[in-house]
């Protein structure tokens, strides 16, 4: 049903484009080329990138338990022996020698419960879950990015057009000067037409003021001051709006950082259960062991001895520590699954909010289109009469202020349509790198 509004949409779009913009420069800083600088720069960006390589070394620190443990202990030094053998054997000598002892342990560890499978496992989903963390953090920033973008050229073309009917009214201001000079103005349109410049005025001024606002968060974001004479308006590819509003829900279910993540959080979940419930098994190891020693223990001359043993070692009671870390573990487990159910109707809710929004952005750009052409209309027709003395210039001066106000209302539905698209796009998790690459501007 949509696919032919989704078609709307984007012819929309472009039209507002045209109706806003005179013409692109040779060089243009377009949309996709600042998000490319935004997504290897920003500051955030790089401390989710530096926080998934660390979490990589979760993975080899659980790998690690599955290798065995190599471990050596060397002494030297001198000995003093003096016990009742040694006495009973040396009267009056005491054992006084340098002694020497070397050992060297290899620990394989044979069974542990699934202990470190469970964590190798956790410590991969971490993984993971950081990852997704990542990739949402990227297309939010891409979001306020296309926000701050779009806001810079909204703000300049409304500070165009405060310009332009403030010169307007200034025009109009000359005029009726110039017939009360002739002798055939009354002095009161004058006043007026300087009561409408100056209300003109302060509008400009508010505008210039969300201008300097809207650049400075554009430089906070993309690191540099937008060079305005060389921005371009974006155009959404029209083949990324999804045909209904069922399909962006399913799109947004499979697709979107936030249900991944909130998936991915409930296996880790899991598998800290599984961790908990093997601490009710005993732990085997192999231990492999050679030990040399010299002039110890009152004992004149080598000892070497070497073993291989299997060692078993099983906690029958913890004080009902193991008890508690499981029943945690398993609400842990239950929360993380309603935690999903959460995230899954907030993406359904971000979805609708934004396909509404969208289609309210489009009906308001028509509708405000069409009240630019009567405005123009009607104010055509009273500079007409005013000229030929039949209307005052009041009424002139309020028709004048009619269309700006709609070219203005226009604008920024224009503008706001956008952005919608964009916040679909986002809700749905297609800001990303094939976005990207099917992005015109």
């Amino acid at each position: 049903m949509f696919r032919s509004a989704s078609f709307l949409v984007v012819v929309g779009l472009v039209v507002a484009g045209l109706s806003v913009w005179t013409g692109a420069p040779a060089r243009a800083d377009t949309l996709v080329s600042e998000l490319r600088g935004l997504l290897q720069n920003y500051p955030r960006i790089k401390q989710a990138e530096k926080g998934l390589q660390s979490k990589r070394y979760d993975i080899d620190k659980a790998e690690s338990k599955n290798l065995p443990q190599v471990s050596m202990q060397l002494d030297h030094g001198p000995e003093r022996v003096d016990t009742p053998a040694q006495r009973a054997s040396h009267p009056g000598d005491t054992w006084q020698r340098p002694k020497t002892t070397a050992s060297l342990t290899v620990t394989q560890r044979v069974f542990d419960g699934q202990a470190v499978s469970a964590e190798i496992r956790s410590a991969e989903l971490g993984y993971r879950v950081t990852g997704m963390s990542l990739e949402g953090t990227r297309q939010n920033t891409m979001f306020e990015g296309i926000k701050a973008y779009i806001n810079v050229l909204r703000q300049r073309r409304l500070v165009g057009m405060a310009r332009d009917n403030e010169t307007t009214i200034q025009h109009q201001l000359n005029l009726e000067d110039e017939r009360v000079r002739r002798g055939s103005g009354v002095a009161v349109d004058v006043l007026q037409a300087k009561s409408r410049l100056q209300i003109a005025k302060e509008r400009r001024v508010g505008f210039e003021g969300a201008l300097q606002n809207a650049i400075a968060a554009y430089q906070q974001l993309f690191g540099h001051a937008p060079q305005l004479s060389a921005m371009v308006d974006p155009a959404p590819p029209p083949e990324m709006i999804p045909s209904s509003l069922a399909r962006a829900i399913q799109i947004g279910l499979k697709e979107n950082p936030v249900i991944n993540n909130g998936a991915l959080t409930v296996e880790q979940a899991h598998e800290r259960e599984r961790l908990a419930q093997s601490a009710l098994y005993p732990t085997i190891d192999l231990v492999g062991s050679a030990n040399y020693e010299k002039n110890t223990g009152a004992i004149l001359g080598t000892q070497r001895d070497q073993s291989v043993v299997l060692r078993a070692n099983w906690n029958l009671f913890s004080g009902f520590a193991t008890r508690a870390d499981m029943a945690q573990a398993a609400f842990d487990y239950r929360a993380s699954k309603d935690n999903r159910d959460y995230l899954a109707s907030k993406v359904i809710e971000q979805a609708k909010i934004a396909w509404h929004t969208l289609l309210t952005a489009q009906e308001r750009t028509r509708l405000l289109a069409n009240a630019v052409n009567i405005a123009s209309e009607v104010f055509a027709s009273r500079k007409k009469l005013r000229a030929a003395g039949k209307e005052t210039v009041i009424n002139v001066l309020d028709a004048e202020n009619e269309v700006s106000n709609a070219q203005i209302n226009y604008t920024s539905a224009a503008y706001d349509q956008r952005t919608a698209v964009y916040q679909l796009l986002l809700a749905m998790g297609r800001l990303n790198n094939d976005f990207l690459l099917m992005e015109k501007h």
